[in-house]
C-alpha cells in the first residue's frame, strides 16, 4: 500500500507550471474542466481530452479567453479496447508536443448504481473500460513520454464512498477499488523513475456523478469543484507517490 500524501492549500505552492504540458481525460466531467482551468490557469499546456466535441470546444475557449496557454483538444473514447489506437493517441501527442508531463485520469463510468442482480452485463463490462482498463492501457502507452520529462506524473481519480466496498456500488465500486490499486503497482514499479503515480480521493463534493449516487444530498455541507481541483492539482504535482485524500 501507498503512503498518504497530505493535500495542500494551493496558495502555499510557489511551482509554476509553466511549460508543462498536461492529458486530461473526461475534460467534459465536473471534475475534468474544473482542473483543466486550474491546471491551465498556473500555466501549463492543456490536452482536454473527451468525446463531446461541443463541451470540448466550450472548456477550450474559457481557457483561451482567460488568457492561460492555448489548449489542445484530443476527442478519444475510452471505450476503445485496441492498444494500436491507444498508440496512435500518443503519438499525437508526442507529433504535437514533443513532451508530456502528466496524465490526469478523470473520465468515468457510473454504470449502475443498485444490487448484483441489477447489474446489466454490458454496461458493467463498459465501466471497467472506461474507469480502469483505458487508463491502464493509456498510461502504459505514454510511459515512454513522461519518462522523457524532468519529471512526471499519472494521477488517477478515486471515490471516498464508492471505494469502501459496501453494498450497491456495483462495477462503479469496484473499478475505484481497482484503480488504486493499479495506482499503488504503478507507483512501486516506477519508484526509481522520474515519473510517480497518485491517487487523488476527494472526499464530498457538487458534482454531477454526487448528484446521481446521492440524491437529495444538501450542497452546503459539500466542496465545490473549484475547491476539490485545487487539491487535485496539489497531489498531480506532488515528487513523491502515493494516495491523496481531501
Amino acid at each position: 500500500m501507498t503512503k498518504t500524501i497530505p493535500v495542500l492549500p494551493i496558495e502555499n505552492q510557489e511551482e509554476s507550471l509553466n511549460g508543462r504540458v498536461y492529458l486530461v481525460t473526461g475534460a467534459t466531467g465536473g471534475l475534468g474542466q474544473a482542473v483543466s482551468l486550474q491546471l491551465a490557469k498556473l500555466g501549463a499546456t492543456i490536452i482536454l481530452s473527451g468525446r463531446n466535441d461541443d463541451k470540448l470546444n466550450q472548456i477550450y475557449d474559457r481557457i483561451e479567453q482567460s488568457g492561460h496557454p492555448t489548449p489542445a483538444i484530443i476527442s478519444f473514447d475510452l471505450e476503445q479496447t485496441d492498444e494500436d489506437i491507444y498508440k496512435q493517441f500518443a503519438n499525437s501527442i508526442y507529433s504535437e508536443f514533443n513532451k508530456l508531463d502528466g496524465i490526469v485520469h478523470c473520465a468515468c463510468q457510473l454504470g449502475v448504481i443498485g444490487p448484483m442482480d441489477s447489474q446489466d452485463g454490458s454496461l458493467w463490462l463498459q465501466t471497467q473500460q472506461v474507469n480502469v482498463n483505458a487508463a491502464a492501457i493509456l498510461s502504459k502507452v505514454c510511459l515512454p513520454l513522461l519518462q522523457q520529462a524532468r519529471d512526471a506524473s499519472i494521477t488517477f481519480v478515486s471515490d471516498s464512498s464508492a471505494r469502501q466496498s459496501k453494498a450497491y456500488w456495483g462495477s462503479y465500486g469496484v473499478s475505484k477499488v481497482a484503480v488504486e490499486s493499479l495506482s499503488a503497482i504503478l507507483a512501486d514499479e516506477l519508484e526509481n523513475t522520474n515519473t510517480v503515480s497518485n491517487v487523488y480521493i476527494p472526499g464530498p463534493c457538487i458534482l454531477p456523478i454526487r448528484k446521481k449516487t446521492h440524491p437529495g444530498e444538501k450542497n452546503s455541507t459539500l466542496d465545490t469543484a473549484h475547491h476539490i481541483a485545487k487539491k487535485l492539482v496539489n497531489c498531480i504535482i506532488s515528487e513523491k507517490s502515493g494516495s491523496c485524500f481531501s
